[in-house]
């Protein structure tokens, strides 16, 4: 089975794509080293991370977009994502609650109310569950992506926003 057909086979398991939710998540945090000693910075961030580090599209575009300015285009998918990261906030904060229950990440208050940060318990996992032939697109793009947005694991939600779809062209409004 090749890795591309695994990949398929999770994206179908369910009309909401929890499956892939999860491990984007997983490859996140383990692209960005979020552990015990360097967690990652609200949660919140994740909901945007998710369909970019999915996207080859989206990676092409933020990559770039400090070249020139953006199409018309670009800054539609651009919305698109942000769009789509507002609607998946409240789910992903549900699959962290179970990943936490399961003992796989764990939450922790961050420094601001609203805020909070997370790790993976690497040592809790299986590693042949990180299996860079199967997602090796996606840990490719969160590599571009932490070179493109510097400090993306320590950014606040609002200045991760601001380098990523604000710059870019694309209205945002307080979360």
């Amino acid at each position: 089975m090749t890795s591309n057909h695994v990949k398929k086979r999770l994206m179908y398991l369910s009309g909401e794509d929890f499956y892939l939710f999860c491990y984007s998540i997983f490859i996140i945090l383990d692209g960005l080293d979020c552990d015990e000693k360097s967690s990652f910075k609200d949660y919140r961030k994740l909901a945007f991370l998710v369909n970019i580090v999915s996207s080859e599209k989206l990676i092409y575009i933020i990559e770039n977009s400090s070249e020139a300015p953006l199409n018309p285009t670009d800054t539609e998918i651009l919305f698109n994502s942000y769009s789509s990261g507002l609607m998946r906030r409240s789910e992903v904060l549900k699959i962290l609650f179970t990943l936490e229950k399961r003992g796989f990440i764990e939450l922790e208050r961050g420094s601001s109310q609203d805020s909070i940060n997370l790790f993976l318990k690497k040592n809790v996992i299986p590693k042949s569950f990180f299996n860079r032939e199967v997602f090796s697109k996606e840990y490719e793009n969160i590599s571009i992506l932490r070179k493109s947005v510097r400090r993306l694991k320590t950014l606040k939600l609002e200045t991760m926003l601001d380098n990523i779809y604000t710059k870019n062209g694309v209205s945002t409004w307080g979360i």
